[in-house]
């Protein structure tokens, strides 16, 4: 895949991998975060999300889950709740060049805060450069 951004940045291609990831993530909790969601409708939502991510550039994998347990007991006059952050977990990698980025998002309890990290960072061995959002698993 051609970066036509290239230019744009001044760092290394495992700081790009991250950077990537973490525009992923930032999408997944700005964009869906606050949208309906029911038991019946968190599969069709969870895959909606790792779509979206795979769309994008330099994107290995994505995976999203919603915790169904925090759907139970919808209440009110419509019986759907929100998706909120406490209810995500996603993982994205990417690859650019010759690194490949781990990153995550998830509700840590300990926190109370749905954070966004690296889990980690590595060298890609030859041949197996850039990632596209084309190849996803």
């Amino acid at each position: 895949m051609t970066d036509h951004a290239a230019g744009y940045f001044r760092c290394t291609d495992g700081e790009r991998a991250v950077f990537e990831g973490a525009i992923k993530l930032a999408m997944v909790y700005h964009q869906f975060v606050g949208v309906p969601v029911t038991r019946a409708s968190a599969r069709s939502l969870e895959l909606a999300i790792t779509e979206a991510m795979r769309l994008q550039p330099w994107v290995v994998s994505a995976r999203a889950r919603i915790d169904r347990t925090a759907l139970r007991g919808a209440t009110g006059c419509y019986s759907y709740r929100t998706l909120d952050a406490r209810m995500l977990a996603v993982e994205v990698v990417t690859r650019y060049g010759a690194a490949e980025a781990h990153c995550e998002m998830r509700f840590v309890k300990e926190m109370r805060y749905p954070l966004m990290f690296i889990r980690r960072v590595r060298r890609v061995p030859a041949g197996r450069a850039q990632g596209s959002g084309r190849k996803s698993k």
